[in-house]
């Protein structure tokens, strides 16, 4: 009987439809110096230190079922390990927000077919710029130009309703619209207290318009973080006391002109506008301010990628940005020497078709009254002081799993 009976249970298993679950990673690590000097005083310089970083090591769960008829279902939960701390903190000893156990990078779920996929969860937006800019994290550890972009908007979004097309749609496919409800500033209702209303998150809206067609790649960007609360703390652009809406645009045309290499170009557009007359509107460092009342302030910029592909695995990057100065949205003065300028050199050699080794230089030469400096990953070690120019270089090892 008890043979018969495993029998059955071995037959009724191979015939029953599994869903496939998939676990995938990443290990980069390396040793980099960082310093931020320039400002004339020794006491206001980030003095020169070396210490091991992680470049946005992860861990990945995916299940995926088919359906039928062309439908599948999907979930996926990655969180972010931190190889040089052990912690959920960075180099700069604080919390890096894509580290940790807690689904700290994407974790969505999802049901779609080869046209479009609805996902619901915790997604990246905005920041990710597919063939046209891919140094960064993913290839060399660290790139000055990404994080210029991204300095208003929210680059992995909570609460996140995004509709993703695929393939079906041909040279749009990998274009996305979603909106985040977040219901920022929400008042509480009647009988409702106000501890369970949520009213420290901005609700967010954006599209992407993705385009591939031959050796060409395009995509525009629109982000708009609506409803940004008092509460927010400080920032790149200086501590928030009032609530405001932020809106940013992004560019970008490229060319493959060989295997493996493109160069493309890239311009974005940033605008913060605050929502009542008390704000200080403050600029890009805390104690520079455009001036009182509402309104807001402005900052364009560009760029300009390269990736090149030299041969048997070995790979060249060269990025390099430039922000325009602060300008105000109302017609006041605007912040002088507030502009910024980045750029990037870095090798890359693949070893196998998982590792690889590389090797990076970045250099951000700031205006008197700007701070940017390579936030992303909780990599700065200190922060960057006004007219202060962050340099870094940084050799390691990455294996994708």
């Amino acid at each position: 009987m008890m043979k018969k009976t495993l029998v059955a249970v071995a037959a009724l298993a191979a015939t029953a439809a599994f869903a496939q679950v998939t676990i995938t990673g990443r290990a980069a690590l390396g040793v980099s110096t960082y310093s931020a000097t320039g400002t004339g005083s020794a006491a206001s310089d980030v003095a020169s230190r070396t210490r091991v970083d992680d470049y946005s090591s992860r861990l990945r769960f995916a299940v995926n079922e088919d359906l039928g008829g062309g439908t599948r279902a999907f979930a996926v939960y990655e969180f972010g390990l931190a190889y040089d701390t052990g912690t959920g903190n960075g180099q700069a000893f604080t919390a890096n927000s894509a580290a940790g156990f807690n689904g700290s990078r994407e974790s969505h779920i999802g049901i779609g077919n080869d046209t479009a996929e609805l996902r619901l969860g915790r997604q990246n937006v905005y920041w990710t710029q597919g063939d046209l800019s891919e140094q960064g994290s993913n290839f060399i550890g660290k790139d000055a130009f990404a994080d210029m972009y991204t300095r208003i908007a929210t680059v992995r979004a909570d609460n996140t309703i995004l509709v993703n097309f695929n393939k079906n749609l041909g040279a749009f496919n990998g274009s996305q619209i979603y909106y985040s409800i977040n219901n920022s500033n929400e008042a509480a209702p009647a009988g409702v207290p106000t501890a369970g209303v949520q009213t420290n998150n901005p609700t967010i809206v954006g599209a992407k318009l993705n385009w591939d067609q031959g050796a060409w790649h395009g995509m525009v960007d629109y982000h708009q973080r609506k409803g940004n609360p008092t509460t927010e703390s400080a920032t790149a652009f200086g501590a928030n006391t009032s609530s405001f809406d932020a809106t940013s645009w992004k560019l970008g045309l490229g060319y493959r002109y060989a295997e493996r290499s493109i160069i493309a170009v890239h311009y974005f557009d940033m605008l913060k506008e605050y929502l009542d007359s008390t704000t200080n509107n403050a600029a890009p460092t805390a104690a520079s301010v455009i001036g009182a009342g509402t309104g807001g302030w402005r900052q364009t910029g560009y760029g300009v990628t390269l990736t090149h592909h030299f041969g048997e695995g070995l790979l060249g990057y060269a990025s390099y940005g430039f922000l325009n100065g602060v300008q105000s949205s109302t017609g006041r003065a605007d912040l002088s020497d507030s502009a910024t300028s980045s750029y990037t050199l870095g090798l890359r050699k693949e070893l196998s078709k998982r590792t690889g080794i590389f090797a990076s230089y970045g250099q951000i030469n700031n205006g008197a009254n700007a701070n940017f400096s390579p936030t992303g990953g909780s990599f700065v070690a200190a922060t960057t002081p006004a007219g202060a120019d962050p340099t870094f270089t940084l050799v390691g090892v990455m294996h994708n799993f």
